[in-house]
């Protein structure tokens, strides 16, 4: 090849691509500046050029972020705790009240408060009712009898209504009864009182009403007996004494203790329909009505 054909391939041969590097090197290898000074310039030639330099984050711009996400984990810890504190709430089980089954079943309620009340006015309010009460015939009323009104209304119990009427009555009798009872009415051509005590100890509670039978009358009697079966009662020596005295009868196949006027009925009598019941009322009509609800009250059961 000829020295002209040689310089003319050498002037056609593609020239080698210019970098950044190739030109660092070349200003360095030619002594035109530091690494430094090629970086400022480097620099320079980009903000000339409209080119965008890549700025530092401000601090108050990072302190926002921080705040933010320090807010958005208080605030997630916070609503976890409140699921868990609200769903432990909805999961704990409601306590439940119990309640005493009532006796019997009755067809009207009426609360009696007595409260505050000593002996006699007890013994009055009570005879009031006997004597005043106009519900429907035949029915049978449960005059509750409480201490108090509206949430401080507390029903009276078997022990406390004998202290509240300073009865004589044995406190092994009192002791062997359960302490809830029911006071009531049986609704006839005149209304027959009642009263029901439930217990657990038949022999106690029996030998207890032989020992009240001494007392009961002067205890209770008020409420039970009609002051004009009293009263005609003290004009015979034999009428009082045997009105005086129980006896034992046999009332609708149920032994019971009766107690009679000077005319031979029966004022006053007590029986156990159950071995777990004492009734006390005034007539046989009345024990069978009531020992018919405690077994209607027991198929329920």
């Amino acid at each position: 090849m000829t020295e002209e054909e040689n310089a003319a391939a050498i002037k056609a041969a593609p020239k080698p691509l210019r970098t950044y590097q190739s030109d660092v090197e070349e200003m360095l290898k030619h002594g035109e500046g530091s690494l430094a000074t090629i970086a400022i310039a480097e620099n320079d030639k980009r903000i000339r050029a409209g080119l965008s330099v890549e700025e530092p984050e401000k601090p108050g711009r990072t302190k926002l972020i921080l705040g933010i996400s320090l807010s958005l984990i208080v605030l997630g810890i916070g609503t976890l705790g409140f699921l868990y504190l609200f769903r432990n709430t909805e999961q704990e089980p409601v306590p439940l009240v119990e309640k005493t089954p009532a006796i019997i079943v009755t067809d009207l309620e009426k609360a009696l408060n007595i409260k505050g009340l000593g002996r006699d006015e007890i013994l009055r309010i009570l005879a009031k009712e006997v004597k005043e009460n106009n519900s429907t015939l035949s029915s049978v009323v449960g005059l509750n009898i409480v201490e108090g009104t509206g949430e401080n209304k507390q029903t009276v119990a078997t022990s406390v209504f004998f202290q509240k009427l300073q009865t004589h009555a044995p406190d092994a009798l009192v002791r062997s009864l359960a302490p809830n009872f029911l006071f009531g009415l049986h609704i006839l051509n005149m209304n027959q009182p009642f009263l029901i005590f439930k217990t657990g100890y038949y022999q106690n509670t029996y030998a207890g009403m032989l020992s009240w039978e001494n007392t009961l009358k002067e205890d209770i009697g008020s409420i039970f007996i009609a002051p004009e079966a009293a009263v005609v009662a003290e004009t015979s020596d034999q009428v009082i004494n045997r009105g005086e005295k129980f006896e034992d009868i046999v009332v609708k196949n149920r032994d019971t203790r009766a107690l009679r006027n000077q005319e031979g009925k029966i004022v006053f009598l007590y029986s156990f329909p159950d071995k777990n019941t004492l009734v006390l009322t005034t007539n046989a009509d009345t024990l069978q009505k009531i020992s018919e609800r405690l077994l209607v009250g027991k198929l329920i059961r």
